[in-house]
């Protein structure tokens, strides 16, 4: 009987016969062999020498057959981890990024900071933001909204399991279904330009969400209205918080300005790109501010 060890070194070269770089097929047969297993990092290092027994050989064997067909490895085992916690992610819902734990560590900072107490969450998808902020800052009131259902039912289901009650649910498009001035709007909205389809990975291109991935020819589509919706909600000395790609920082920094937001600062991500943007609303009316300019 094989060990453990040697299956997931068949199946990591199974995954390089198939096209995959050598490091991805190590780590990605890894990953999908502790998760049958349900084995933490800790598990596979004191325990992979062992037997390797024949449902697991089998259950992996399946995953590597779908996984070189480009499925991505969260859709295969149903879970992403993010800010510490697992998460359900499923088709049709985008799989949530380690860059996006840069907009929650910006938000939960300008909270503390100032005392916010009511947040939206726009595009909510799995639920991982607007759950991970309400965990992590319990009494904070956190409303997210999606325009699609079936994201929501993902999102809902998470935060059932993780124990995230507090967290209002509604399907809508952007802010529409919010009436009520709040302390800070957050999103990963879609930004990813049509014209970079053809050069995304397989894994993303051809199973995840386009309507969470891609924003029009240049990415900012949505982008472009959620700014003006996000300062008609915000009450006065209120921030948006939004996460873009690479080379979109200087047009959306304009369209900040444009909309009247002030304070605006950028996050970058590892690679040093502007990742996260924080913008403030000015506790004095635009038009207040004018005509008091105009008078000096």
């Amino acid at each position: 009987m094989s060990s453990v060890a040697a299956t997931v070194a068949a199946a990591a070269a199974r995954l390089r016969a198939a096209g995959f770089a050598s490091d991805d097929a190590d780590r990605d047969a890894a990953v999908m062999a502790r998760g049958v297993l349900g084995w933490s990092l800790a598990d596979w290092l004191s325990h992979r020498h062992k037997d390797a027994h024949a449902e697991f050989v089998a259950r992996l064997d399946a995953l590597v057959s779908r996984r070189t067909t480009g499925e991505p490895v969260a859709y295969l085992l149903g879970t992403r981890e993010f800010y510490g916690r697992d998460f359900i992610v499923q088709p049709g819902v985008l799989i949530p990024r380690p860059e996006t734990e840069l907009l929650i560590d910006a938000a939960l900072a300008w909270v503390r900071a100032v005392g916010a107490r009511t947040v939206v969450d726009v595009g909510a998808g799995t639920g991982c933001v607007g759950i991970t902020l309400a965990l992590e800052h319990p009494g904070l009131s956190v409303m997210a909204t999606d325009c699609s259902p079936d994201a929501l039912a993902v999102a809902r289901r998470n935060a059932a399991i993780l124990a995230a009650s507090s967290v209002e649910w509604r399907l809508a498009d952007l802010l529409d279904d919010i009436q009520e001035p709040v302390d800070l709007v957050v999103s990963n909205p879609p930004y990813v330009p049509e014209s970079d389809r053809p050069s995304l990975p397989p894994d993303v291109r051809n199973f995840e969400p386009a309507l969470a991935l891609f924003g029009g020819p240049d990415g900012l589509d949505v982008v472009r209205r959620l700014i003006p919706a996000a300062h008609a909600r915000l009450a006065p000395g209120g921030a948006l918080m939004m996460e873009v790609g690479i080379h979109q920082s200087p047009v959306v920094t304009r369209l900040l300005q444009d909309a009247g937001f002030s304070e605006i600062t950028w996050q970058p991500d590892l690679q040093q790109i502007p990742r996260v943007v924080t913008a403030k609303k000015s506790l004095i009316p635009r038009q207040r501010r004018e005509k008091t300019s105009r008078r000096h």
